[in-house]
């Protein structure tokens, strides 16, 4: 079975940094590590400093990130980082 894919967008107010499809999405809130997978349920959390782990079709990506607020809707997740 083929694994679902999610659209991703990480951003901030002067870049773009990543904006395609993942597999999955690992970051860090306050309550600690979670992952987003395809039919995640919707939710928007602040991110904590550290590492943003993308799964993409094309290999691992990782973004540093001092903070964020990150809305997971519908198989979409925004990023709107450092802010």
């Amino acid at each position: 079975m083929e694994q679902e894919l999610i659209k991703v967008k990480i951003f901030s107010p002067f870049e773009v940094f990543y904006e395609g499809l993942a597999y999955s999405l690992s970051a860090s809130n306050e309550t600690g590590p979670f992952d987003i997978l395809h039919d995640h349920t919707n939710f928007i959390s602040l991110l904590l400093k550290g590492t943003v782990l993308l799964n993409t079709p094309y290999g691992e990506r990782n973004f540093s990130l001092n903070r964020g607020v990150l809305k997971a809707h519908n198989n979409l997740i925004i990023i709107f980082a450092n802010v």
